[in-house]
């Protein structure tokens, strides 16, 4: 009986040490592929919130040295808005594409403020703009940085061009600050 104990104590070990012996495969260091973000970008509205349509095109935000600028308009033509601070003299300025010779009165509505601004024609026949130095710190312009609201320039002639805010003009008010 002796013997028979031993046998099966004998074969028990062996078959656990059986399972105990399988290695497991060790570990690959492959390289694994890190995800990409996928960079998205917030439409550019074509309507206000209120319905009513805005001007075709998207804002374009850029930076140098000398100061920086953002321009709203079609991807192939001029732009219909500029925004732009030149660094060194601290001097921002808002300029409006618009052929009407000399000196007009525009209103721009934005964030729920208004004020006059009085303009001047920049003489540039190619793309005739109206424009006037702005004061950043005017409450009309902290409109313009106010996701999902619309900027509306009355012009001369009863004529008025709508469109989007961009918390993206900041960076031109920043640049001058």
């Amino acid at each position: 009986m002796k013997s028979r104990s031993l046998l099966s104590l004998a074969v028990a070990s062996s078959l656990l040490a059986g399972c105990n012996s399988a290695e497991e495969p060790a570990p690959v260091d492959s390289p694994v592929a890190e995800p990409v973000p996928v960079l998205t970008s917030t439409p550019t509205p074509t309507v206000a919130p209120d319905g009513s349509p805005l001007a075709p095109g998207s804002w374009n935000i850029s930076e140098n040295g000398t100061g920086a600028s953002a321009s709203f308009g079609p991807a192939d033509g001029e732009a219909l808005l500029l925004v732009t601070c030149d660094a060194p003299s601290k001097t921002l300025v808002l300029s409006i594409a618009n052929a009407t010779p000399g000196n007009q009165s525009f209103v721009v509505e934005a964030g729920g403020t208004a004020a006059r601004l009085d303009m001047v024609a920049d003489g540039n026949a190619q793309a005739p703009r109206q424009t006037a130095a702005i004061a950043r710190d005017a409450p009309v312009f902290g409109g313009f940085v106010v996701p999902g609201g619309v900027i509306e320039v009355s012009q001369p002639g009863g004529s008025t061009l709508r469109v989007p805010s961009a918390a993206g003009i900041r960076r031109v008010f920043e640049a001058c600050q």
